[in-house]
């Protein structure tokens, strides 16, 4: 079944289209509270996000409407298959925490003899390459955020450092990778190939890759006298068997299966992988009160870690919904072509617009492919390349919503490792605090800025490949003819 519009799906605000906007002003300004004072769970979000919700209603012209609308944006079937990877995710998280995995992992580092703090560096280089080769980075953290963050902060790792930088090295592959989705609708949406999008864009990685490895290096250095954790005396290894689990997920993913198909198959494998080894019991896996009438365990406890996110989405689904029906995006691509005029303002646009769309939606892919005809067209109008085109909307949508703290990349990690935390301790670990330091995403924004304002990598056609392209779009030979005599 697809998700079918409303079939009276002209949704109007008072004051105009720019209103769409309240709702999320809203929303974002509560979150942001929650977080200064302390409490930005992911279930405090949800209280802001109805907030959100009654906000928008009231400023609808037509109420009906506006609810069909949060309808639509909640049916989507891309939020189905991100609740289903969720909870398939929470249970595979509770699975190896139960089986002492972790505990397994803190023996093999502690063999290495490194420094705790350098740490981060080492979870943002594994995050990195475990995201390069499955090119997904909801994958990436779903198999590494619940193995990296407690063996780090176990021996006395900044958690705040640890988690930033797996949610970074997530991010890498997501923009790098060339069997990435947002990679493949980059270089397709703009009428290039994927090779070309990939080599071209090398460069704006290295140069956020570097920023961030030079932080790293510089925190590890002032922490390397700091004290940490002792670990338990008595630490049992065989808990790394069950890094065949994670390893089964990777495979999967980088043969191509579906992470939905990988989650299922590796929980499966991992629950008897776990009872074949005796670290988990059948009661484990299923515990039922009778006399409380109430039930936990592995399957059920990992399901219930990620409803705090999932609920969160659900809402803000909704209100994505409500820009889709409103016509804002057709208002943002309207008034950004009046800004346009020249080759570097017309970048600026692509940059500012695509890093705006992805903090309303926090959804990479399907901003891409919503803003794709609108930033070939604009880009092709002043010549720029394909690729260099394909690279602004991807970097953009890679970056920024990995330092949202509404976003499934910063809620994700944490709801599998939020509560391992001494918050009396560290008490700006929430999504808000954890933000600043997702360095690899921040300085990934940065760099595309600059590149947009500087014009640096910016790359022109020349007229045999405008006239290819001006033909493609456009399908007409005799605008084709007037516009190469322009050219010439």
């Amino acid at each position: 079944m697809t998700n079918q519009k409303p079939a009276n799906n002209k949704l109007e605000f008072y004051g105009g289209v720019p209103i769409l906007l309240v709702p999320f002003t809203v929303m974002f300004i509560g979150i942001l509270w929650l977080g200064f004072t302390g409490a930005a769970l992911p279930e405090a979000f949800w209280p802001m996000a109805l907030l959100a919700l009654l906000v928008g209603l009231l400023l609808a012209k037509n109420k009906k409407t506006y609810i069909d609308a949060l309808i639509h944006g909640i049916t989507s079937r891309m939020l189905a298959i991100m609740l289903l990877a969720w909870f398939l995710a929470g249970i595979m998280a509770q699975l190896l925490r139960s089986t002492d995995l972790v505990e397994g992992l803190v023996w093999g580092f502690l063999q290495t003899g490194f420094s705790i703090a350098w740490f981060p560096l080492l979870a943002f280089l594994v995050a990195a390459l475990m995201s390069m080769s499955t090119g997904t980075s909801v994958g990436t953290l779903i198999a590494a955020s619940p193995i990296l963050f407690p063996v780090g902060y176990t021996l006395g790792g900044d958690p705040l450092l640890i988690i930033g930088a797996i949610i970074g090295g997530s991010y890498v592959g997501d923009n790098l990778a060339p069997i990435s989705d947002t990679t493949i609708v980059s270089a397709y949406s703009q009428g290039t190939e994927v090779n070309k999008v990939v080599r071209s864009r090398f460069k704006y990685a290295v140069a956020a890759g570097t920023i961030t490895i030079v932080l790293y290096i510089i925190f590890a250095l002032l922490q390397s006298g700091s004290s940490t954790v002792e670990p338990p005396g008595d630490i049992n290894p065989l808990g790394l068997i069950m890094l065949l689990v994670p390893a089964l997920l990777l495979f999967l993913m980088i043969k191509g299966r579906d992470l939905v198909e990988g989650l299922l198959y590796s929980n499966a494998f991992g629950i008897i992988l776990g009872l074949a080894a005796n670290l988990i019991g059948f009661n484990d896996i299923l515990v039922i009160n009778r006399v409380e009438f109430t039930a936990g365990g592995i399957i059920l406890d990992g399901v219930y870690g990620m409803v705090g996110v999932a609920v969160f989405t659900i809402f803000l689904m909704g209100l994505i919904g409500t820009l889709q029906l409103g016509g804002f995006l057709n208002w943002l691509i309207e008034k950004a072509e009046l800004v346009a005029t020249t080759p570097k303002r017309a970048e600026i646009v692509i940059v500012i617009s695509t890093l705006m769309l992805n903090a309303l939606t926090t959804a990479g892919t399907p901003s891409m492919v919503m803003l794709g005809d609108f930033v070939r067209r604009l880009g092709h109008k002043f010549r720029i390349q394909s690729w260099r085109r394909g690279n602004l909307m991807d970097v953009c949508s890679t970056s920024i919503i990995g330092f949202l703290p509404y976003s499934v990349g910063l809620l994700i990690p944490f709801a599998f490792v939020g509560g391992m935390v001494d918050t009396s301790i560290y008490p700006n670990f929430n999504p808000v605090g954890v933000a600043p330091y997702v360095f690899y995403c921040i300085a990934m924004v940065i760099v595309i800025v600059f590149a947009a304002f500087s014009s640096w990598g910016l790359e022109t056609m020349n007229d045999e490949e405008y006239l290819a392209e001006n033909k493609e779009i456009y399908g007409d030979e005799r605008e084709t003819h007037s516009l190469s005599q322009k050219v010439n």
